[in-house]
């Protein structure tokens, strides 16, 4: 429950999507990272996670500066994650007031950045008086604002480009086919061309390889306006009868063009004898800049929705 009183520690604007940010601190281990070899320590206890209630972790500063929190609630939907702890101890030391520290990552739905707030909440003056005694709150401000820029870095500069945390986008749709005529549509990408009305901008070239089984498919490469090459490799294909048809593009080849989406999912559903629903699921980079993954999200959707329409006709 919200206490009485509220102070305000960090409030700090991201120019990256809120998936970003909430994949890189709660979803990956990079953000961990920041720690190693670093002034500040953060050590989950055995069994915590970012996730569980009563999980708990232990922070370790300069100076002998040590404190314990444990996760009190969790508020989580597509537009704020919101974290709250119970600080139960300070330097070691049990603490007798009723003290929250309350850390939220808010969507901002005007430009798709990310809003990073950390706030400590308590019922009076006093309970402040008596946190001040551990740790003053100016000194606070100044611990945790090192700690983001570190983080802040970790977009910029990623350590293990192999090991950089994904984000995932996806779309669906239903559309008025079986779900085996909806996925023989989009595997021919000569409709989707059709559907976007490029033909005169894209070439598509197939190249036949074998999958499991002796099924052959069809790899594919898409020239646009005659210098921008993407060529995309089947990775799998996957039926479950009279459930859903999955395939699983990956971009591939050194002189390929380079794209955003290097991981492409298609997956149809079957609703009804004439009715299935198609999920589509890229990946992108954790450190796509705001502006870019609006835009990219914008055109993948008006893409699919194309597509999607041509297909009911």
């Amino acid at each position: 429950m919200m206490k009485e009183k509220t102070k305000q520690i960090l409030i700090l604007n991201l120019p990256y999507p809120y998936e970003s940010v909430h994949t890189l601190l709660f979803d990956s281990e990079s953000a961990m990272k920041t720690f190693t070899n670093s002034d500040y320590q953060i050590k989950l206890f055995i069994g915590s996670d970012w996730s569980i209630k009563n999980s708990g972790f232990s922070f370790y500063g300069p100076n002998g500066l040590n404190s314990v929190f444990e996760l009190k609630n969790i508020i989580r939907n597509d537009f704020i994650r919101q974290n709250t702890y119970s600080i139960t101890q300070i330097n070691e030391n049990q603490i007798n007031i009723d003290l929250e520290a309350q850390f939220s990552l808010i969507k901002n739905t005007s430009n798709n950045s990310c809003i990073i707030e950390l706030r400590i909440n308590h019922h009076s003056d006093e309970d402040i008086n008596i946190f001040e005694k551990y740790i003053k709150i100016a000194y606070l401000k100044e611990i945790v604002n090192k700690i983001f820029i570190k983080i802040k870095n970790l977009f910029s500069q990623p350590s293990n480009k192999e090991k950089i945390p994904k984000i995932v986008l996806n779309q669906s749709f239903f559309i008025k086919k079986n779900y085996k005529e909806a996925f023989n549509f989009f595997y021919n990408w000569d409709n989707i061309r059709k559907s976007l009305k490029t033909e005169k901008y894209w070439k598509i070239f197939k190249e036949e390889v074998n999958i499991k089984d002796n099924q052959k498919y069809k790899d594919f490469s898409i020239v646009i306006n005659d210098d921008v090459k993407i060529y995309y490799k089947v990775k799998s294909i996957k039926e479950v009868k009279d459930e859903k048809i999955e395939i699983v593009y990956n971009k591939f080849g050194k002189n390929s063009f380079p794209a955003l989406n290097n991981y492409i999912k298609f997956t149809f559903f079957n609703i009804d004898k004439n009715l299935s629903l198609f999920l589509y699921e890229t990946h992108l980079p954790f450190n796509i800049a705001s502006s870019i993954y609006q835009t990219v999200s914008y055109y993948l959707f008006y893409c699919n929705y194309q597509s999607q329409s041509f297909g009911n006709l």
